[in-house]
């Protein structure tokens, strides 16, 4: 299973994300399209919890799933370290099925772009709808097809500091351009000084869209598309340039 491998690896590797930023603009949504009273959320592949435990601590009940139960073990002590409440469950987000219902549903970090079958999406926006009250929010981002066929996925290297240690992560990526997919192959290394402690190597699959797609998936499954634009700018609309974008759907 993706991720399960360097799980262990996750939080180091992406120290330099601004998880705090992202709540912010998860917020900003709530405020610009009048969901001020927004309390309950649910995080698909909420993974380690770098947004959940975030949104926690700023007054929401948040609820999170992922399949990862390396990540959920490394959340839920994050959490206790923190001494937050957050509902955390193992699953599957195409079919979980939790029997309540939120204000708002989330699938950041590209969680949807790893839905690669129509089956799959299709599952991954009704588990959405099935758990949100009529009129609630669906916020997700994932890679955006014009970008993706402009810019075009290239070999790279990420590597990420933490005093004597690095981490350094390869990723060689293949384009389909019949079945919108990347192939990304990574190999992790995880390095002290110049000593070699543990090598990881995983494939992931992700999927990038384009708006009309989204907007008959949303259809199909009981919501509209009311606004997409690049990741974190939400007065912008998306470009060729903007390889991640965010997309609000409402549920009806």
């Amino acid at each position: 299973m993706i991720f399960n491998q360097y799980a262990q690896f996750y939080d180091f590797l992406y120290s330099d994300k601004d998880y705090s930023a992202e709540c912010d603009f998860i917020e900003t949504i709530f405020s610009k399209l009048g969901y001020n009273s927004t309390n309950r959320l649910l995080d698909l592949g909420c993974g380690t919890g770098g947004h959940a435990l975030l949104l926690a601590q700023r007054g929401y009940h948040v609820t999170g799933i992922d399949r990862s139960e390396e990540m959920l073990e490394i959340a839920k002590e994050k959490a206790k370290r923190a001494k937050l409440v957050v509902d955390l469950h193992q699953g599957d987000i195409c079919h979980a099925s939790l029997g309540t219902e939120f204000d708002a549903v989330l699938a950041m970090f590209a969680v949807v772009s790893y839905q690669t079958s129509n089956a799959d999406l299709i599952s991954t926006f009704k588990t959405a709808r099935r758990h949100l009250t009529s009129g609630g929010l669906f916020l997700f981002d994932g890679w955006f097809g014009p970008s993706v066929l402009t810019i075009r996925p290239t070999d790279h290297v990420k590597m990420i500091r933490n005093g004597s240690e690095r981490i350094i992560r390869l990723a060689r990526p293949s384009l389909d351009i019949l079945k919108h997919l990347v192939q990304v192959d990574y190999t992790v290394l995880l390095l002290n000084g110049d000593n070699l402690i543990e090598e990881v190597s995983e494939t992931h699959l992700l999927r990038y869209f384009f708006v009309p797609e989204v907007d008959l998936l949303a259809q199909f499954t009981g919501f509209e598309l009311i606004h997409s634009c690049p990741f974190a700018q939400l007065d912008r609309q998306p470009t060729e340039k903007d390889w991640n974008v965010s997309w609000i759907l409402r549920a009806i």
